[in-house]
């Protein structure tokens, strides 16, 4: 459910419950505002929780007010005690979803860089491939992976290594938008999805990635390279995730067989099969 989906239920809920709760002050409807009141620190944050707490005390005394034979003191009281419980309830609520989005957060993603784990990945490809086909969109996936990655750790120690790959997952995380889509699938392999268009913009796009990447390995504290294999892929290409991931993995290790700290570009077109194409020395980047 969208948020402004989730605004329209709470409001009309709320509003439904009021009428009621003037129609039949006797009925006892106080405690039916509390879903509500659940309903919106979920879904919509921890401060429209409080603010729809606070609505609810409201809508649940106010028809009652005309009405009732008690001192000020006592509706004072009363009135106190319902706030602080409904307020007690959102507060309860906004905890548990704190706690929900903290583990769901380390579920999804690799402890040590912070990138997507692999599982979340391929799940998100998927959905993305899918939506790819019904919209025409064209993609890029690239893997990038660290140049002689083991000598770092024999030179240096393992604590070397993980600072490598946290420098090398911040970095690209900072290049990549919002709504780009950065995992890590192996040891010292990263991979990347995003909407690209048209698709020579997709091109440019990962020659202008390696390079700005491999800027942040080279003035790490332990300086490296990285080969990077990139496939541009067009709605109608008509291959699963798991073709795709193999075919862009293959184009990687060709870079690194021309001599690593480079990148390969490839085409998944219409004829089902993985296209690379001759690239001059402007497009298969060797970084110094």
């Amino acid at each position: 459910m969208s948020r402004e989906s989730a605004w329209v239920a709470i409001v009309a809920t709320t509003a439904l419950l009021t009428w009621a709760n003037s129609r039949f002050p006797d009925a006892g409807l106080a405690p039916l505002y509390i879903p509500a009141i659940c309903a919106a620190c979920w879904s919509l944050g921890e401060r429209a929780g409080y603010f729809v707490a606070l609505v609810c005390a409201v809508s649940a005394i106010m028809p009652h007010l005309p009405m009732s034979d008690s001192s000020p003191l006592a509706l004072a009281v009363r009135t106190t005690v319902r706030v602080g419980t409904y307020l007690f309830v959102a507060a309860t609520i906004a905890s548990f979803r704190r706690s929900f989005d903290r583990q769901r957060h380390l579920a999804l993603r690799d402890r040590m860089t912070g990138a997507l784990n692999g599982e979340t990945f391929h799940s998100y490809l998927e959905e993305t491939l899918d939506a790819a086909r019904e919209d025409q969109g064209i993609l890029l996936l690239a893997i990038l992976d660290l140049d002689d990655f083991k000598a770092i750790n024999n030179q240096h120690g393992h604590a070397a290594g993980d600072t490598v790959l946290r420098t090398f997952a911040r970095g690209a995380r900072e290049l990549v938008r919002r709504d780009d889509a950065f995992g890590r699938i192996g040891g010292d392999e990263f991979v990347l999805l995003l909407r690209v268009r048209p698709s020579d913009a997709g091109e440019s796009f990962a020659r202008t990635l390696h390079g700005r990447v491999s800027v942040v390995l080279a003035t790490g504290e332990y300086p490296v390279t990285c080969s990077m294999g990139a496939l541009i892929i067009q709605p109608d290409n008509g291959q699963n995730a798991a073709s795709l991931m193999n075919a862009v993995d293959q184009i990687m290790y060709r870079a690194k067989r021309g001599g690593k700290n480079a990148v390969e570009i490839g085409w998944a077109e219409r004829a089902q099969e993985i296209k690379t194409r001759e690239m001059p020395l402007s497009t298969r980047e060797q970084i110094a």
